[in-house]
């Protein structure tokens, strides 16, 4: 199976390409989390006078100071080291989607070199802990998958076109504010003879950074922070659309609302990197980047398929793994979620009646 990655390299004013490496970049962060020296060194595995020599090298490698020492053993990162290191992460954090969608692509177009596995595709909205899991498997080795991550409307709307035989949604769950994206979903949430099979629950909340005062939406409404916003195919910018109409706000009026990242990692990222104050996402994103995390609602993250599909070989193989120890060790171990009834199949109609 191809797996693509991201490079970064960093050209300077004559031209010449400096390799922004992992190496590099495992520096700036042992840095910037510990604030010393000696804490990095242990981070690291690595003895002092190796770090102290990695960080001359990176000080001369672009022209230009990254890392600033303090005192005897302090040290911490530069405006510029700190701008080389977000850059990278917002880097590959917005391109990994995208980047996702070319991989399944080309691996689709190889799926005849085994003809004895079952092949099965999908379309999921963007999960940290079903990444982690589909990134990580045993299954493909008994499955041709193919997989792409994108918005809740962008994956039902695949599944309408027939492009795929898997959606993945979420909807939020118990407040009334929210049937303003119940409606809107519902649109997508349609059609005779569908299924639902049952993954998990994820609270969903605002992030900002941590160690400030906290913002709300209405210091986005003084103009006094500036909001990350996903885009309009995931349900989470639905979902924040109905809190801002709650607050009696006017969206076109908020200062960010039309910065649109693809994925909950994305808008945790570019809070982290000073670039926003504001966003709302998943738990385990925020913890990801050690941002601030206030809890709004609860959502339910579920499969749609045909009901006919449920019958498709490579269900034989891709349903007893999602109900496996393995999917739920790692749904169970990721921060801010739940497993009520993982693996469990009804109709669409009443899946939906019963949230």
């Amino acid at each position: 199976m191809l797996n693509l990655k991201v490079a970064a390299r960093w050209k300077k004013d004559d031209g010449q390409l400096i390799e922004l490496d992992a190496r590099l970049l495992q520096v700036l962060e042992a840095i910037q989390t510990h604030g010393s020296l000696s804490l990095a060194c242990k981070a690291l595995g690595v003895s002092y006078r190796t770090l102290w020599s990695q960080v001359q090298n990176l000080n001369n490698l672009l022209g230009e100071d990254m890392i600033a020492t303090q005192g005897r053993a302090g040290a911490c990162l530069t405006r510029f080291g700190h701008k080389v290191l977000w850059m990278v992460e917002q880097g590959q954090v917005r391109m990994a989607p995208d980047l996702g969608v070319v991989v399944e692509q080309l691996n689709a177009e190889w799926l005849d070199v085994d003809l004895n596995k079952p092949w099965i595709s999908l379309a999921m909205s963007d999960d940290y802990a079903l990444q982690s899991l589909f990134q990580n498997t045993a299954l493909y080795k008994r499955l041709q998958v193919s997989l792409r991550w994108s918005g809740s409307i962008a994956a039902l709307s695949a599944l309408h076109r027939g492009e795929v035989r898997v959606a993945g949604c979420h909807l939020p769950v118990g407040q009334a504010e929210h049937s303003h994206v119940h409606q809107i979903m519902r649109k997508w949430l349609r059609g005779a003879n569908l299924s639902v099979i049952e993954l998990f629950e994820r609270e969903v909340g605002w992030m900002s950074r941590a160690g400030t005062r906290q913002p709300t939406l209405d210091d986005v409404a003084k103009k006094q922070a500036l909001l990350v916003n996903r885009n309009s195919a995931s349900s989470t910018h639905h979902q924040l659309n109905a809190l801002i109409t709650k607050a009696c706000l006017n969206p076109e009026e908020l200062p960010g609302y039309y910065h649109e990242e693809n994925s909950h990692l994305a808008v945790a990222c570019t809070i982290a990197a000073g670039h926003g104050d504001l966003g709302l996402g998943i738990r385990a994103a925020a913890e990801h980047y050690k941002l601030h995390f206030r809890p709004v609602s609860t959502e339910r993250y579920f499969l749609v398929l045909h009901s006919n599909d449920l019958t498709f070989p490579a269900m034989d193989i891709l349903l007893p793994w999602l109900r496996s120890d393995e999917v739920l060790q790692v749904i169970e171990s990721t921060s801010g979620y739940r497993v009520p009834k993982l693996g469990n199949i009804s109709p669409l109609e009443n899946f939906l009646n019963s949230l």
